[in-house]
């Protein structure tokens, strides 16, 4: 093969690498880039809000429904005070590198979701009414503690929220 076909060949070959890389950089970069992403989650409504981050550019802040959110919102008012709080976080330091994943949230909303065949579909908002009253007299520093009891108390023993005589 002569040196001018080879250099032509290569040229070619060259430009339409750069052409692919830059019609699918987009997608090159989400996958194998610096990434960060947080998963927040309402726990009014339990909507989630899912910011992302790549290569230091956000590319995604949206709220998403889901079939709980759906239901909170049969029964409460939607222009509600989200309440976010820490989810999942997804992050890639670098190029190519493993992504790391870290989980947590507060499940009260789909216990009592699915609760809601044992009790009743009266006692279920009762006690997310209950739960959104305990979440807003902590508006500004959330217990934790305090919500993974009442969680606790709605998977093991529901009904002994909705005694009128306890105090959470």
């Amino acid at each position: 093969m002569k040196r001018t076909t080879i250099k032509k060949t290569l040229g070619v070959a060259i430009v339409a690498m750069v052409v692919v890389t830059l019609v699918f950089w987009s997608q090159i970069s989400e996958a194998f880039g610096p990434m960060n992403q947080h998963d927040l989650q309402c726990l009014i409504c339990h909507r989630e809000r899912v910011e992302k981050w790549v290569c230091g550019s956000k590319v995604r802040d949206d709220i998403v429904n889901n079939k709980y959110s759906e239901w909170i919102d049969s029964f409460t008012p939607s222009d509600h005070e989200h309440v976010w709080v820490g989810e999942t976080s997804y992050n890639r330091s670098h190029w190519f590198g493993t992504t790391s994943v870290g989980c947590g949230g507060i499940a009260t909303i789909p216990r009592i979701f699915e609760q809601r065949s044992n009790l009743g579909e009266s006692e279920s908002r009762q006690l997310a009414a209950k739960f959104h009253e305990l979440v807003r007299g902590q508006s500004r520093q959330i217990d934790f503690s305090e919500l993974h009891q009442f969680t606790k108390a709605v998977a093991e023993d529901p009904a002994s929220l909705l005694k009128p005589d306890n105090p959470n």
